[in-house]
């Protein structure tokens, strides 16, 4: 274990015990508020997931305290962007328009895309599925960008909901017929009770913008947060401190 990385698990258990070493410059961080197991309230009130345990864990690398809010995802970028919040710790695929508005971190997990339904259901092509079905996707994703360039007149079959939370809620109470998300959202939740009877539609997706590498942001111009957030996430993954948070959530590797 090298000295950096050891200074950093002792900072990660002061800010834990909420001991945190005075005069630490506060990180201002933005996540998602209902993107299970990524990042949501618990029974207690207290934000928890993987995303949160990154970014408390990054903020340790640097030795400042984390100020954890909540927004929605398609907030996440403009706020980052007008330098209201100093990272955003959604899970962001990197597209060129993006790219426009923010900065983006090293990879710090794999994604590819997946229509959910009810178990049975055929898959046929997302024009006939859009035909015949509305299709519930995240407001500002690129889940929601892809279905909306392949509506055509069934435009009004894409409905933006404002979290993945919210998409997974909408398919166990039948609001939502099929959605399309990550993967890793939709795999935990139709594990569980509430969705018993949802399965994937058709194979994991990649192509379009669907899957890749997922990034936090920060803003154009930070390049010393961006390069000081890329150090950090890169040594929580050599620690394998990256892959012990991720075990808490994910029963495999997410890199």
């Amino acid at each position: 274990m090298t000295l950096r990385t050891l200074l950093g698990r002792v900072l990660l258990l002061s800010l834990l015990l909420g001991t945190a070493p005075a005069g630490a410059e506060e990180l201002r961080v933005v996540l998602t508020p209902r993107s299970v197991p990524f990042s949501y309230l618990d029974a207690n009130g207290e934000l928890t997931g993987f995303n949160v345990d990154v970014a408390r864990a990054i903020c340790a690398q640097l030795g400042r305290t984390c100020r954890l809010e909540t927004a929605a995802f398609a907030d996440i970028i403009p706020a980052v962007a007008a330098g209201r919040y100093d990272l955003g710790a959604a899970n962001f695929l990197r597209t060129p328009e993006r790219e426009r508005e923010v900065a983006f971190t090293v990879p710090f997990w794999r994604s590819a895309s997946v229509f959910v339904g009810k178990a049975g259901r055929p898959m046929k092509t997302v024009g006939e599925l859009l035909g015949e079905a509305q299709v519930c996707a995240v407001a500002g994703s690129a889940q929601q960008r892809y279905l909306s360039g392949q509506a055509g007149e069934h435009a009004a079959n894409v409905r933006m909901l404002p979290t993945g939370q919210d998409l997974l809620e909408g398919l166990a109470s039948g609001a939502c017929q099929v959605a399309l998300l990550p993967a890793m959202q939709a795999l935990p939740f139709i594990k569980t009770p509430q969705g018993a009877g949802l399965a994937f539609l058709g194979t994991p997706l990649r192509e379009h913008g669907l899957g890749g590498s997922v990034h936090m942001v920060v803003r154009r111009g930070d390049d010393a947060l961006r390069t000081a957030v890329d150090h950090a996430l890169h040594d929580l993954i050599a620690s394998g401190e990256h892959e012990r948070l991720a075990r808490r959530y994910f029963p495999f590797s997410i890199l």
